[in-house]
């Protein structure tokens, strides 16, 4: 008897995850076009300069948990005012598939080059935040011949003390991480969001209604999840590999941070990273946290045209306090 119950109480959660998947979808459903490379479909909003100016054009990647709407919403419209705007749904979120390796950011990095120079897209900026800087740079170690410049915001580019979360490592578990992502994952990870959302901004506030105009519920879509998991859970290792590198970087690039980020230390990561790119330009932006892009826009959006305009950029280290 006890049996048939327990079968029954996961049935009805395994339905009403699939419920609430679909609920998501219909909330936050495509917003762009999908192109086809390397097996995989990659989902991209692609924004015409209004201008119609010939300045190279801007590619933006988003961070973990969130989806291309975080980007769009704090980004697109500014900056496709002078540029061709690209926005992706990094390989495995939102509405982009990948494969089996997808969490590797050399592999992410190659499928949001592919799908760039599928729709004609040359000689980009690449604008990477948080994880999504990660990627960028990935992009750039192995693209810089064929880049603009770099930009990244609250980039996470270092070692950093501690692991990952329970949920995270315990989703790449056979059977556990199955169960986790249809069944817990569908309660408990609506309940989290909205304060994760507060804590990402703190000390700003979000937009109106962010939790619903981002798409944030796709999140929690098993496969989704699933990736996102599964990016955090493989990220140390291949940051450590990867920081070896960051001296081979030629290109113009803009450091951006808050300095009152919790979530990326700015002294750990983006001062590091300023030290170590030649040339790199590092500006803290003070009572900012991590997401940048949204509480500093007009900061964001004249570093990112000063890449995309000057083809160089001075060094400049802007002080401030940082974590």
């Amino acid at each position: 008897m006890m049996l048939i119950v327990l079968l029954l109480l996961i049935g009805a959660l395994v339905i009403a995850q699939l419920l609430e998947t679909r609920a998501a979808e219909k909330n936050a459903p495509p917003l762009g076009r999908f192109v086809d490379v390397d097996g995989q479909h990659i989902h991209l909003v692609d924004l015409p300069a209004l201008d119609g100016g010939d300045g190279p054009p801007l590619v933006l990647i988003h961070g973990a948990s969130v989806n291309l709407r975080d980007m769009e919403m704090a980004l697109g419209a500014e900056l496709s005012k002078t540029n061709r705007v690209i926005i992706v749904d990094r390989p495995g979120r939102g509405y982009s598939t990948r494969p089996e390796d997808g969490w590797r950011l050399d592999v992410q990095a190659k499928l949001i080059h592919d799908a760039v120079a599928a729709v004609g897209a040359e000689k980009p900026v690449i604008v990477g935040q948080s994880l999504g800087g990660a990627v960028a740079l990935a992009y750039a170690l192995k693209y810089q011949d064929e880049m603009t410049g770099l930009v990244l915001l609250a980039t996470v580019s270092h070692e950093w003390p501690g692991g990952v979360a329970w949920y995270n490592r315990a989703s790449g578990w056979p059977v556990v991480g199955f169960l986790l992502r249809r069944i817990v994952i569908a309660v408990y990870g609506p309940l989290a969001a909205r304060p994760g959302v507060e804590q990402s901004f703190a000390p700003n506030q979000p937009p109106d209604h962010y939790y619903e105009k981002s798409g944030l519920s796709l999140l929690f879509r098993p496969a989704d999840f699933k990736a996102n998991a599964a990016d955090l859970a493989h990220l140390k290792p291949q940051i450590i590999a990867m920081s070896r590198h960051y001296g081979e970087i030629r290109i113009p690039t803009s450091i951006l941070a808050g300095t009152s980020d919790t979530t990326v230390s700015p002294k750990l990561h983006s001062e590091s990273l300023a030290r170590e790119i030649p040339g790199a330009r590092l500006e803290l932006l003070p009572n900012t946290g991590h997401a940048l892009h949204h509480a500093e826009t007009a900061k964001v959006v004249t570093a990112i045209r000063e890449i995309a305009g000057k083809g160089e950029t001075p060094r400049l280290q802007t002080a401030g306090a940082a974590n």
